[in-house]
């Protein structure tokens, strides 16, 4: 610790309390001891465990638990000395700790960071609660006096400057963990005035280091979180009235700072979206049972927020994993803001399956800040999604994905995102943030490159994207454009892509879509342009240009391209292609899976190319070849199907419209 005995209780506790008025005279005239105890006695008769525990339980994390596991077993195996971080776990025999210590093969950094979000904590403080065993309260006041004694807070160091302080822990762990835990042990006797104090001492200096040093993004709402707490749950420090004013302005504003106009947090990470919400989700529980008031306007602005899982749920019930992100289920949300906003009946028909409330109003919608257009046939679990994302490159966590296509039919993710893996130097991590693993284009080998030039500037939130759209009864359409060059080089060539999507077929035919690319060179060179998709499992056929991957329980999705399709799986070299990631260490290769890539190649200065996207749910592939004339100004597209029927669809036909503003949704 940097915080001295004396600073601490001379200088740091607000004396305006009337048990802690004389504390510094107790410290200088009776020493240290009496002071622990008149201050360990004031901290054990402040706290309002009544209160305290009305807030709802935060569930177990994930990045240190194992598939299955309980809270007891969670705690059985942190008496053990059997702590997880990042999904893999290390011993430390008799609960010696080295709380910098790095134990994996690569020397991935997150692993000690986020080893001190010391999320087994909260299992050991609920099983203490259940049962008093003494055994989880010494393996908690063991951890604790080790952590403060090995991780000493720098007075000045940036955010992410030490192994033990990053300003994300440091706020998780007063949300999260270290709240709930000491509520759960304060009262054993292996919590002793000492500890009190060294607990305490620690939580000023997480205040001091979260007001002095917080950041940006979704780290500041961890951190404005964190901070937070420390006002409403420990509010005996001379700074506290700073910290409080300090968090709530941050709280309030960076609602509107980091969540667009319709919705989507600016990262525009499914993930990190739930991240945001979530700490706020803290704030407003904690502050509801422990009757603090909060700024009414925190909760009523998040509204938009929680609407985003709405806006773009699937047929499952889940949000796709965008950017570094996760599905995420469209209920479980529904259900937090059900309780802000009972008069909303979406979120209650969400919130309650169906029993309450009613369907949105639409069933396609477009955001045309975050820049995506999610598209269905209704809201059934058998109907189907078709999703598009012209949307801009985002604060952070961002991947080279613009124009990217998702699809969901007859139950099933039958065009998916690459996902997220874990934040290291691996081949894995390198390709699920590049344009290779997603359903886009690439440009003679060369990916899309908005990272290398990118900057955010704050008034982007307010900032359209170039998503075009139309919505009807029958059809949909999105458009976007990427022109913002690939490779390290920035090749200036134009990426174009139309998205149509026959919600009722046509002709007879099932539900699909079709996507039109159009590639210009804008230095007049010939290039190879290269669409490409990625599927997630196999077997997989692949007859003439037509393309089918088995996906089970009698569901298939066909790919029919206006050219053949190349078929990569498990690639190395020349580029890292054809793989899924795998999660966990007991994978048989931990890194990644083989998984068919099925990708196009045309040449030209320019081009124009498309693929039918077509799922059956009874092996049943109606159309069986597209044809088009690769001229870029052409409009027309000749569907043939199996009974050798020709249909010419016009993509003037299917516009999308030019005052789209005044039609969002259908």
């Amino acid at each position: 610790m940097f915080i001295t005995d004396e600073k601490f209780f001379c200088e740091k506790l607000d004396r305006s309390i009337p048990a802690l008025a004389d504390i510094d005279v107790t410290f200088r005239d009776k020493g240290l001891e009496a002071a622990e105890k008149q201050f360990a006695d004031f901290v054990r008769g402040y706290l309002q465990p009544e209160k305290y525990f009305r807030r709802p339980e935060l569930g177990k994390y994930g990045g240190c638990v194992r598939a299955g596991e309980t809270d007891k077993d969670i705690a059985e195996r942190a008496v053990r000395g059997e702590l997880i971080s990042t999904g893999f776990m290390h011993v430390f025999p008799e609960r010696k700790m080295d709380w910098e210590i790095n134990p994996t093969y690569n020397q991935y950094k997150e692993w000690t960071w986020q080893l001190s979000r010391h999320h087994e904590w909260r299992s050991l403080g609920k099983c203490y609660r259940e049962t008093g065993d003494e055994r989880y309260a010494q393996a908690w006041v063991d951890y604790l006096m080790s952590w403060c004694d090995q991780a000493i807070c720098p007075e000045e160091a940036p955010r992410g400057a030490t192994k033990c302080w990053r300003t994300i822990e440091a706020g998780i762990r007063m949300a999260q963990s270290w709240d709930y835990s000491f509520y759960c042990f304060y009262k054993s006797p292996y919590v002793t005035d000492h500890v009190i104090t060294t607990f305490m001492k620690s939580v000023w200096e997480h205040g001091y280091r979260l007001r002095g040093f917080a950041s940006v993004a979704n780290w500041l709402i961890m951190e404005m979180a964190g901070l937070i707490h420390i006002v409403m749950l420990f509010p005996f420090f001379v700074e506290t009235k700073d910290w409080e004013a300090y968090a709530l302005m941050r709280l309030e504003n960076e609602i509107d700072a980091q969540i667009y106009p319709d919705g989507f947090q600016f990262e525009l990470s499914t993930g990190y979206h739930g991240c945001v919400l979530g700490n706020y989700n803290y704030v407003i529980s904690t502050a509801a049972a422990m009757e603090y008031k909060l700024p009414d306007v925190i909760v009523k602005n998040l509204e938009r927020g929680y609407e985003m899982y709405i806006k773009l749920r699937r047929p499952n019930g889940e949000t796709p994993n965008l950017n570094d992100g996760s599905n995420a289920a469209a209920k479980i949300w529904s259900k937090k803001a059900v309780n802000y906003f009972p008069d909303r009946e979406d979120f209650r028909y969400f919130a309650t399956d169906g029993a309450e409330g009613k369907l949105p109003d639409y069933t396609s919608i477009a955001m045309p800040y975050a820049g995506m257009a999610s598209m269905k046939t209704g809201w059934g679990e058998n109907d189907m999604w078709c999703f598009m994302d012209s949307g801009p490159f985002g604060r952070g966590h961002q991947h080279e994905d613009k124009l990217n296509v998702l699809m969901h039919a007859y139950g099933k993710e039958v065009l998916k995102d690459s996902g997220n893996y874990a934040y290291d130097g691996s081949n894995m991590r390198k390709f699920v943030l590049d344009t290779r693993s997603h359903n886009c284009a690439m440009v003679d080998n060369l990916s899309q490159n908005r990272r290398g030039k990118y900057k955010w500037a704050d008034d982007q939130i307010n900032a359209r994207a170039n998503l075009k759209w139309s919505f009807t009864s029958d059809w949909d359409t999105a458009e976007g454009v990427y022109d913002e060059g690939f490779g390290p080089q920035y090749l200036n060539v134009t990426h174009k892509r139309k998205l149509i999507f026959f919600k009722k077929g046509i002709e007879g035919s099932k539900p699909f879509a079709i996507v039109i690319d159009r590639f210009t060179s804008g230095d007049g060179q010939e290039h190879t342009f290269q669409p490409s998709y990625q599927m997630d499992v196999q077997p997989y056929t692949a007859d003439g240009n037509v393309f089918t991957c088995d996906m089970g329980d009698g569901v298939t999705m066909s790919i029919i391209g206006s050219e053949a399709a190349e078929i990569i799986i498990g690639q190395y070299e020349p580029l890292y292609m054809g793989w899924r990631s795998r999660k966990g260490a007991d994978s048989e290769d931990f890194e990644h899976k083989k998984a068919p890539c099925v990708r196009y190649s045309i040449t030209g200065a320019s081009a124009r190319c498309a693929q039918v996207l077509y799922p059956s749910n009874d092996g049943i592939v109606e159309i069986e070849a597209v044809k088009l004339s690769s001229d870029v100004n052409d409009t027309e597209i000749t569907l043939v199907f199996k009974d050798g029927k020709e249909i010419v669809i016009n993509e003037k036909d299917y516009p999308c419209d030019e005052n789209a503003d005044e039609k969002l949704k259908i």
